[in-house]
């Protein structure tokens, strides 16, 4: 009888030794890698994740790789996000062969995710005929209820509207994301 009380008594202690073990260890594993550093621009709250930046814009959590303050330089001209805002749909397109083609469609997909939270659908497309069955949008498809971002290589990196065709210029790999979160900003009303 004294043996199955010391069992228990050996059980409970390892039992309570691994809870203690586990929780350190995920901890240590786990609890470094959420959220960390915040910045407030205006009254907005950014906090820093391993691989992004999140606010709460209008009741809803929009991802960011950069903050406001690294693309406030990027001019915007023409009004290009009076363009974009308060639609159901935006097109985002690029020419197949851009030397850039690998950051583009990675600031295309990342606008299309944060731009989903708001319920705005994001069509991708190239600018000519492809092998891959995406459709071919150009500005010259661009209508006021369906705007069209065109994505492309330039000299300079800025936005700027020709009727409802928003060009969204970069000279760089991280430019093309830095545009990227400039328009998102626009759009969402966090910079003009």
């Amino acid at each position: 009888m004294k043996e199955k009380k010391e069992k228990k008594r050996w059980g409970l202690i390892i039992f309570i030794v691994f809870i203690m073990i586990g929780t350190s260890v995920s901890f240590v594993y786990y609890g470094f890698s959420g959220a960390g550093e915040t910045v407030k621009y205006k009254e907005l709250k950014f906090v820093k994740f391993p691989d992004r930046w999140e606010a709460k814009i209008d009741g809803r959590n929009a991802a960011f790789s950069f903050l406001p303050s690294d693309v406030e330089s990027i001019s915007a001209f023409n009004d290009s996000f009076g363009r974009l805002q308060g639609k159901l749909e935006i097109d985002v397109t690029y020419d197949l062969n851009s030397t850039y083609k690998e950051s583009i469609a990675l600031a295309q997909h990342q606008l299309g995710l944060t731009l989903a939270e708001y319920n705005v659908f994001v069509r991708k497309g190239f600018t000519t005929n492809n092998t891959f069955n995406i459709p071919i949008i150009t500005c010259s498809d661009a209508i006021p209820t369906v705007p069209v971002v065109y994505f492309r290589y330039g000299n300079t990196t800025n936005i700027h509207a020709e009727n409802n065709c928003v060009i969204a210029e970069a000279s760089t790999n991280a430019d093309f994301i830095k545009v990227k979160d400039r328009l998102l900003y626009g759009i969402l009303g966090v910079m003009k």
